[in-house]
């Protein structure tokens, strides 16, 4: 059947299709550039440049951040300077002889800006090993002292002799100093710690001895700002204003003016309190402006009505003008909103600081299956954004919040998972943004400590998330959300010490990845990521497995075409059973480790697409022959309409994902593929595995079709004989695998 001219070929492993993989070897990706531009401030502060002229000082985040100096009464933007190497800062202060200090991140650097030269000087980095900066606090004669993360050190920056001096790690197991603040009577330094509790630390700057002055009921989890005014401290301990004596480090216990309750808290939604002037120190509490008085320790609203209404405050300053104080406060994170309060006559102005818009870090994308539009969300800021891939043309839509998981249900219900509140909520991108749209389904922040709902799957009437836990916690949740009863049921823990980091349901029970990932501000307790099979009416878990053993990340799991779980733990793909999660298969891609919020993965044409720790990389299903198409720069991936795959990516050299990029797979001549195993003729198992000979196609696809109608069985099996022959004579077959295939053929029922 063969033939003569047929090369004997012996009966081992199939042929490597080379084919099959040349179409996915060349570099790929297309830089779409910077699609979405947000501002989001951390903090700013409030002086005069050297000519006199009011200003406001910010550094609105993103790459390559610049700080923006605008005067107060003119409204302008007068300069912008680079701050090489740094995304943003969370800590900006003037220090008493008017130089400005920033401290940003995720270099950790410390800059001085000189309004008599208009430069900026980086001083390097006060404590190596540090990526984030906070607190930044001005001392006597010039100096200025801040706090770190990731390990909680505590810095003095002298201008005098250009040197550092570093306190040392606060503590052993705090990651962050968040807060940081001067006392120039005592020549003392007070310093806020967050996560996994919050403590409040002195330092006596003579001798160095530090006291820890945390009142046993404190059970805030971080200490977010700290002001010192007139011997008093002031804290924002998890939004709650607290108040310590400076001389003895006592507690204070205040009055509220509005009720003349005695308190020892108040709410706060500011970074902090403003410096003192007359009538006291002043912040936001939910947008009304409030005044602490420092004579008789009282506090409530200034009046009735001055409200600030962009946002909290996060920095303050008092500028005279004509001889009299007023107060300069910067309002909301995102719209550059600036406020002046004249504490004499109570008038409140507001308006917009025209700060620098600037490429935002992106935090995730997702395409739409209506439009082929693709959806982008901003990191921290929040925005949301619809980019049309025809017209290139990017569209700022309903402000959702950072997003970390989101998943469509319909074309006009997409599920979201917002942090910081571990919230899920609903929205329809194609309706206009109102009060419920998007809508609010549940947040777990408060309720049950979690915060990032880095999975979410909607699947028939419920929605699935899985989430990290807060700030300074353990234990994720996996949360089930009836869309029907807009109720849902919270299962904490189901792997011990770990969040949930991907879900995928199976007939009527659900499969879980976990991480071993604890809140931020927390060390891993478990050394390796497990799956579970979960009941989602009970929470109960049938089945607990390791699938990759050392994995710290499972964080995506997929059915594939073959019927089995797949599933991405670090840089290995494994293949299980979905009824027992017994592993069949395991495809090592890379050695490295990944987060919780990692990894995508997409099937096409019979190969699974992925993208984790920063690569694209492509495995053949049949094979198990994985290529990579990128090494480096990439964050998540979503499949347009058009069968082009989107990404975010971080151009070399920088050091957030602020470019949206593109790739667009080969095209699949074969697209219904045959994807068994094994080759069928029929209704008979050669056994013969199947493959693909070249992208997209399968062994099964070139050979003729069993489901055709034939004019007899002899012309089937004649027909396949040709086409092995071939195969054979191709060398994409051997001759005993062709032969095989003969015989089946055969041996089937096609064409009787």
């Amino acid at each position: 059947m063969f033939g003569a001219s047929v090369v004997p070929i012996s009966a081992q492993a199939a042929p490597t299709a080379q084919a099959a993989q040349a179409a996915l070897t060349a570099e790929v990706i297309q830089d779409l550039g910077t699609p979405l531009t947000s501002l989001t401030v951390m903090e700013g502060a409030f002086g005069r440049e050297a000519d006199g002229r009011a200003v406001v000082y910010a550094v609105p985040a993103g790459e390559n951040a610049q700080l923006n100096i605008v005067d107060l009464n003119t409204r302008e933007r007068l300069r912008t300077i680079p701050l090489a190497g740094a995304a943003g800062a969370w800590a900006i202060t003037i220090a008493t002889d008017g130089s400005v200090y920033i401290g940003t991140y995720p270099n950790a650097h410390l800059y001085r800006y000189r309004p008599e030269t208009q430069t900026v000087t980086d001083l390097g980095a006060p404590v190596g090993g540090e990526s984030f900066m906070f607190g930044l606090t001005a001392g006597k004669d010039g100096s200025v002292y801040a706090g770190t993360y990731p390990n909680a050190h505590a810095f003095k920056y002298d201008p005098v002799t250009n040197e550092f001096t570093d306190y040392g790690s606060m503590d052993p197991v705090q990651q962050y100093v968040r807060a940081a603040a001067y006392d120039p009577d005592r020549n003392a330094l007070f310093l806020g710690l967050a996560t996994p509790v919050g403590k409040l630390i002195r330092i006596d700057l003579e001798t160095g001895a530090r006291e820890d002055l945390t009142p046993p009921d404190l059970h805030a989890k971080d200490i977010q700002e700290l002001d010192y005014a007139n011997g008093r401290v002031f804290a924002n301990a998890a939004g709650r204003l607290v108040v310590f004596d400076a001389a003895t480090g006592k507690q204070v216990t205040f009055t509220d003016r509005t009720t003349g309750t005695p308190i020892t808290e108040y709410p706060i939604g500011a970074r902090g309190v403003s410096p003192a002037g007359p009538g006291g120190v002043y912040f936001t509490s939910n947008l009304n402006l409030t005044r602490y008085d420092l004579e008789n320790d009282t506090v409530g609203p200034v009046a009735s009505g001055v409200r600030v209404t962009r946002g909290g405050a996060m920095g303050y300053g008092w500028i005279v003008e004509a001889g009299q104080p007023m107060l300069y406060g910067l309002g909301g994170n995102y719209s550059g909103g600036t406020w002046r309060y004249h504490p004499t006559t109570g008038v409140l102005q507001q308006w917009s600081s025209p700060f620098l818009y600037v490429p935002s870090p992106l935090m995730h994308t997702i395409a739409d299956p209506a439009t082929g539009n693709i959806l982008l969300n901003a990191f921290l800021n929040g925005t949301t954004a619809t980019y049309d891939p025809v017209t290139t043309r990017t569209i700022v839509t309903a402000r959702q919040g950072q997003v970390e998981g989101w998943a469509w249900k319909a074309a006009n219900q997409l599920y979201v998972g917002v942090y910081p509140y571990g919230r899920l909520q609903l929205w329809d991108p194609h309706a206009p943004a109102t009060p419920t749209n998007p809508r609010i389904l549940f947040d777990l922040v408060d309720s049950h400590l979690q915060n990032r709902p880095v999975s979410v799957v909607p699947s028939g009437d419920r929605v699935y998330v899985g989430t990290t836990p807060g700030y300074g916690e353990y234990g994720g949740a996996f949360t089930v959300y009836t869309i029907s009863t807009d109720k849902f049921v919270v299962h904490r823990n189901l792997v011990a010490d770990q969040t949930i980091a991907s879900i995928q349901p199976v007939g009527s029970a659900v499969w879980a990845g976990s991480s071993i990932e604890g809140g931020q501000g927390t060390e891993p307790r478990a050394p390796e990521a497990h799956l579970v099979k979960v009941d989602p009416a009970t929470g109960t878990v049938l089945k607990d497995l390791v699938p990759v053993p050392g994995a710290e990340s499972i964080t995506e799991l997929s059915i594939g075409p073959d019927g089995k779980l797949w599933g991405l733990a670090d840089g290995t793909v494994f293949v299980a059973d979905p009824t027992t999660g017994e592993v069949s298969r395991r495809i090592a891609v890379f050695d490295s480790a990944t987060g919780s919020a990692d990894g995508a993965m997409s099937w096409r044409d019979g190969y699974l697409y992925a993208v984790n720790d920063g690569r694209l990389f492509v495995v053949d299903s049949l094979a198990g022959t994985k290529t990579i198409l990128r090494d480096r720069g990439l964050l998540r991936l979503t499949q347009a309409p058009t069968g082009i795959y989107y990404m975010l990516l971080r151009p070399d050299g920088d050091t957030s994902h602020t470019h949206l990029a593109s790739y667009t797979p080969p095209v699949d001549p074969c697209p219904t593929s045959d994807l068994r195993a094994t080759v069928w003729t029929g209704n008979i198992d050669s056994k013969v595995a199947n493959r693909h000979l070249r992208y997209g196609c399968t062994l099964i696809d070139d050979l003729p079709d069993a489901e055709a109608t034939w004019p007899s069985h002899k012309a089937y099996v004649t027909a396949v004989g040709a086409k092995v022959t071939q195969l054979v004579q191709a060398g994409l077959i051997t001759h005993s695998e062709g032969y095989t295939i003969l015989l089946s053929a055969n041996r089937s029922n096609v064409g009787r």
